[in-house]
């Protein structure tokens, strides 16, 4: 859900400009779910500036600030030592000055921007207290690889795996593009249509902060929808 229009803006020489990042484009609906029970029986508080349990409006607050409160904001909710990961787009950030840049081109900007109009909805969140099962990864590589091909595939996947955390979730939710572009992630064709996928990111928190983020979102999902990549063939169904 990150990163993906930041070379078009380049393109654009926005980046250099901050107050011309209102040609890109987004906006922003949240799904309304009453928020989870807090500690005790007190309902958790609005989001992360709230007390006890995390839950629906913590993550309608971070997706919400994400898009209507830009990256000035939305950095303040990673700790200081965090990695974020758009699994999708092959990102692995692990400071600010680039998590920063990278949500730049993100924000409500209009309905006539380059990138489009986005609208991402929140479907559920399950999430709890970490416990003490966390941070646990394999000490062998696995039958079959070489150590230096397993850690080329695993050593995102277990970057910031020393990073302690009190609560974890994981959110499911799902992605309406308006496109405003011809090309979007190198599918052509696109401008004047509207495209849906889900998606998943599973936060893990230490102190109502994010030290680890795992994003992915179905990517195949936009590719079927342009014309570009068959539906796949459902052969376990029984027709």
């Amino acid at each position: 859900m990150n990163l993906a229009y930041l070379d078009q803006i380049k393109k654009t020489d926005i980046l250099s400009r901050r107050s011309a990042l209102k040609t890109l484009g987004a906006s922003l609906l949240i799904a309304g779910v009453s928020p989870s029970m807090a500690f005790s029986s007190k309902a958790s508080s609005s989001g992360f500036k709230g007390e006890g349990r995390m839950g629906m409006s913590s993550g309608e607050d971070w997706i919400d600030t994400f898009f209507n409160g830009g990256a000035d904001k939305i950095i303040n909710y990673y700790a200081d030592e965090f990695v974020f990961e758009d699994i999708t787009l092959f990102q692995t950030i692990n400071n600010k000055e680039d998590l920063y840049r990278a949500f730049l081109p993100f924000g409500d900007f209009g309905p006539d921007a380059p990138g489009g109009v986005h609208q991402f909805d929140i479907i559920r969140y399950d999430g709890g207290l970490a416990g003490d099962r966390k941070n646990i990864a394999r000490d062998k590589t696995p039958e079959g690889y070489s150590d230096e091909e397993w850690k080329m595939w695993s050593s995102d996947a277990l970057t910031g795996i020393n990073h302690d955390y009190d609560e974890w979730c994981v959110m499911n939710w799902v992605w309406r593009a308006k496109h405003n572009a011809d090309d979007f992630l190198g599918i052509k064709g696109c401008k004047g249509k509207t495209t849906y996928t889900r998606g998943i990111t599973f936060h893990m928190y230490r102190d109502r902060k994010i030290v680890r983020e795992f994003t992915h979102w179905n990517f195949r999902d936009v590719a079927i929808q342009m014309g570009t990549f068959p539906e796949p063939n459902k052969f376990w169904l029984n027709k």
